[in-house]
């Protein structure tokens, strides 16, 4: 199974926090140094705030990629961790795969060198966390790591309290 950050709803309180762990674990930098309106710190995640809904939005890691299957030059594939990787060197920018994403977790947005690309998380595995910032950053305990056994688990507790 792909791992991926599921985000509770009814834990969520839309802080942005999330926003703020994974820029500041991209770029190695210090919360006060996290300019969210800095279109090149770009976070990897989404935080959506409406009165009746806060949550983070973040990649699936689907099996079936159809952000994969819609980019026209190959700068999406599945690394050997079974992660969804978007090669921003071969991005185009051309957002099919912004359409293509069923969850909103595709974005477009500015590199260095004045390109728009594609961009989404990443699940920080290049970075010096290793494992998702937000998860950890996350205020509110609301975001989860999912894996096999997580899943399991999380669905295991659901059944017990719905009966």
């Amino acid at each position: 199974m792909n791992q991926f950050v599921y985000c509770d709803v009814n834990l969520c309180i839309g802080c942005g926090m999330c926003e703020r762990q994974c820029i500041m674990s991209h770029y190695d930098l210090k919360m006060t140094e996290v300019k969210l309106n800095d279109p090149l710190q770009r976070a990897r995640c989404k935080t959506y705030r409406q009165p009746e809904l806060k949550a983070a939005v973040h990649c699936k890691q689907c099996d079936n990629a159809s952000c994969m299957a819609a980019c026209p030059v190959g700068a999406i594939s599945k690394r050997d961790d079974k992660m969804i990787f978007i090669d921003e060197s071969l991005c185009i920018g051309c957002r099919e795969c912004v359409l293509a994403c069923p969850f909103g977790a595709v974005r477009m947005a500015p590199v260095a060198d004045g390109r728009v690309v594609a961009t989404k998380c990443d699940l920080c595995v290049d970075t010096k966390a290793g494992t998702p910032a937000c998860v950890k950053g996350c205020p509110k305990k609301a975001l989860t790591l999912m894996n096999d056994e997580t899943l399991k688990a999380w669905l295991l507790h659901k059944q017990e309290h719905s009966a």
